[in-house]
């Protein structure tokens, strides 16, 4: 169906705004997929800092099942996302396994978080394309924000995942599987030279 698509592949050009009661129910379908194996990563905000009224994403019972049956699960790992300031965390679960483990390393080191934009087409690009989404859904999101990816700025993207880790991602992953990678330390880049502007998520792609 389209909306289990959108939970595989992000949202697509043209889709709806979501409310806060779809935005809950997409974050606990990516959970969902994640599970069946047909996610690598997902995001999970812990902690919204930057606009308390808007209440604690966590609270949502569906998505602290999802979380409690993810974190629980043989073959998942995770590393928490402290936001630039400590305004925010994000938990980010993953397949323990390259290329997984070392690009939600990369997402944790500049505080990437689930329910913030990033700043910059480079880290919308690059956050959307770490977490799975379709190519033409990232590419979409980019360009619908003001700034679209030129081919420059997708090669630089590419060349950055690359030097992240050598292994292609193979879906669905499966806890039963042999063939596991494991990450090296130094995998995680730091994104020191981009100056913190990945301040933000990929769910929009």
């Amino acid at each position: 169906t389209h909306a289990a698509a959108g939970r595989r592949d992000g949202t697509a050009p043209g889709d709806p705004i979501k409310s806060q009661l779809q935005q809950d129910m997409f974050t606990a379908g990516e959970l969902a997929a994640f599970l069946q194996g047909q996610r690598g990563i997902v995001l999970v905000q812990l902690l919204n800092g930057w606009d308390p009224s808007k209440g604690q994403p966590l609270y949502n019972p569906l998505t602290l099942l999802m979380m409690e049956q993810a974190l629980s699960a043989a073959g998942v790992a995770h590393v928490s996302s402290v936001a630039p300031g400590g305004v925010g965390l994000t938990g980010i679960l993953y397949a323990d396994r390259e290329p997984f483990a070392s690009w939600a390393a990369h997402l944790a080191s500049f505080g990437c978080q689930a329910n913030t934009v990033a700043g910059s087409a480079y880290y919308k690009l690059l956050i959307g394309l770490l977490l799975g989404y379709k190519p033409e859904n990232v590419l979409g999101y980019v360009a619908a924000s003001g700034e679209p990816a030129t081919a420059q700025l997708q090669q630089q993207v590419a060349q950055g995942i690359r030097k992240l880790s050598r292994v292609k991602p193979q879906l669905p992953w499966s806890a039963a599987d042999t063939d596991i990678r494991r990450p090296k330390p130094a995998a995680a880049v730091v994104a020191a030279s981009k100056g913190g502007a990945g301040f933000g998520g990929g769910k929009g792609g």
